[in-house]
This record gives C-alpha cells, structure tokens and sequence, in this order.
C-alpha cells in the first residue's frame, strides 16, 4: 500500500491558507494536510504541529514525515534560508505564495546551493510571480513579442491585515525601474467583458523581466482596485509617503486598518487580471485575461495547490532544487482548472 502523503500548511488560519486548504483537499484527496504556527492553534478541521519560523528548533519535529511544505505565514519579510536548508536536507519540497522578490531570491538561492538536491523549491505561488509567467509562456513562439504588461484589479471587500497594508503602502509614490513613480497617475482600461477599471503603475516582482522561452521580455504592472475611490486615495498618498519615516508609515497601516474594514462592507470580492503581449511599438498583439466575478482570492490561492499536486505525482520525479511554475503544470492546465470552478479566461490570439 503506497505511503500517505503529508502536506504541511503554515498560515492554514490566515486568509489566503483559508482557501489553499479547501483546494489541497479537493485536488489531493488522499493526502494528510496538517496546519503549523508557532502557537498551538490548530486550523479548523486539521491536525496541527508548532512552527516558529524564527526557532530552527521548532524545525525538526514540525518536519517529521512531511513530504511537502506550503508556506503562505506572510508577510515575508523574513529570511527564509533555514527552513529551505531544512526542508531540502530532509527530501521535503518547499513551495511558498510570496510576492516579495528579495524573499523570492533567497529561496532560489538556497536551492541552488545544495550539488545534489532531492526536492524542489517553488517560490512566488501567488498571482505574481508564479501565475503571470505561466501564462505568459503562451507567447513564446511569437517573434513580434517585444514586451508585456500585467493588469491586476482586486476586491477592496477581502480582508486586509497590517501586513498586506503596510506593503501596499510602501512603493508609493517611489521611482519605479521605468523612472515613473508609483501609482502617482491613474490609467484605465476597459475589460473583456466592457468593464472599465483603473490602475496605477506598481512595482513587479521581477527584477530583469519574464523568462519567455530562451528570452527575457520587460514588463510594466499595473494594479488597482475595484473601488475608484481606493485607486485615487491611493494617488494622492503617493504625494506624501516617501517623506515618511518607517515609524509613521507602521502607524499609519494600523490607523487604515479600520477605513479598510468599512471598505469591506460595500465592496466586492471580484477579481482581474490580464497578461498582454507586446510589440515593438507597443500594440498588444495577444492577451490572457482572467475574471473572477466573486471570491477573487481563491485565484491566488491555486498555484501553491497546483505545485503541491504535480510535486507529488511520479511526473515531475526527474525535477529538483530551485524550479517555476511553469516547470509543473501548463497554461492550458491551469486555464482549465480556472474554467472548472467558475471564473472566465479569455485568451486572444495574434
């Protein structure tokens, strides 16, 4: 009888491991899915085990007869070397949801260093990185490919912790790679459905592009709310930010904390985004685009299920140490996957 496989889930108890750990369910049936935090708070409906992140030695028994590792505790902030160390030192693969690109790096560069690694390292399962250079491999065989731009629209009615708020909050109204500044101008756009939203121009997790086959494409990446007035408070506040202290801005994210919470209750949970290809004079020549009317975050919720999946089958044995997204499962894949619980994917060919 083949072992049970074991999934180990940090941050079951927050909101993006509230969804992950419904999804693991329904994708891998069979599999043990066990919460980890460093208090002993299990999540509802699962078995649990301590975790600190910041005490390697919570590691060893946290890990025991773990197979895979997701870690969606942000914000990641912090440096994830020794937990990678440990999960790949036991044969465990390590997947996190992280957007954070130093975090991203440090993850990558830790795999790299094992010579002969026996497990993989996914890092950025979240819409950015991972999502978006997974659907932008559909270009690759498109010579007039000159650059891409990513749009993500989302729902001012999901929860908002400190975290998220105060990393929203810290680009604005700096220098982005582009020299322009962020979110200091709103555009707009008008979606497949004829739905016009708008946007500002926001830093990406990439630092040099998207790897396209054997090319690295640029990229601009524009986020947004649902919510006008969201999008243009946000503006506004790129005039003041960068003059703050790292203190004031803390205390400011906990001050909005409560604004964001009566947001909640008169927005949406919708969520959009699009990849758009690009040719040398800037005329998108192809486009995904994915709407989820309702119950938006479960979008970002799916690649860390998608890689725990495809890590525990028998074809993708031949892989190991730092790997993508895209290295597990394919954009036709993950678009059906996407049709099958309910949200639009629009794909426009040249």
């Amino acid at each position: 009888m083949p072992k049970t496989k074991s999934i180990l889930l940090l941050g079951a108890g927050g909101t993006l491991g509230g969804y992950i750990k419904p999804l693991l369910q329904d994708a891998l049936p069979t599999a043990q899915i066990i919460s980890a935090s460093r208090t002993e708070n299990p999540a509802i409906g699962l078995a649990h085990r301590r975790l600190d992140i910041h005490d390697t030695t919570t590691y060893a028994a946290a890990l025991k007869n773990i197979d895979v590792v997701i870690h969606a505790a942000g914000p990641f902030n912090h440096d994830p070397t020794a937990l990678v160390t440990a999960c790949l030192s036991n044969s465990i693969h390590f997947i996190d949801i992280a957007e954070d690109l130093s975090f991203i790096k440090k993850v990558n560069q830790t795999a790299a260093a094992f010579k002969h690694p026996t497990a993989c390292a996914v890092s950025g399962c979240s819409t950015l990185p991972a999502m978006v250079s997974l659907f932008s491999q559909r270009f690759a065989d498109m010579p007039a490919l000159a650059s891409l731009k990513v749009y993500l629209n989302m729902g001012s009615a999901n929860p908002v912790t400190y975290g998220l708020m105060n990393g929203l909050l810290q680009p604005l109204g700096r220098v982005l790679p582009n020299g322009k500044k962020c979110f200091r101008k709103l555009g707009s756009r008008t979606h497949h459905d004829g739905v016009k939203k708008h946007y500002g121009n926001y830093p990406a997790p990439f630092s040099d592009g998207i790897k396209i086959g054997t090319r690295k494409v640029p990229l601009t990446f524009h986020a947004g709310f649902d919510r006008s007035y969201i999008n243009i408070g946000l503006a506004v506040a790129s005039f003041v930010l960068p003059y703050l202290s790292a203190q004031h801005l803390n205390r400011i994210s906990r001050l909005l904390l409560w604004p964001a919470s009566l947001a909640q209750k008169i927005g949406a949970t919708e969520g959009r985004l699009v990849i758009e290809a690009n040719d040398a004079q800037g005329n998108a020549i192809a486009e995904t685009e994915i709407i989820a009317k309702k119950d938006g975050l479960k979008l970002p919720s799916a690649p860390s299920v998608w890689a725990a999946k495809a890590l525990l089958s028998n074809q993708v044995a031949h892989l190991s140490g730092a790997i993508e997204l895209a290295d597990l499962i394919s954009a036709s894949a993950a678009i059906e996957w996407i049709q099958r619980y309910g949200y639009e994917a629009h794909v426009r060919e040249p």
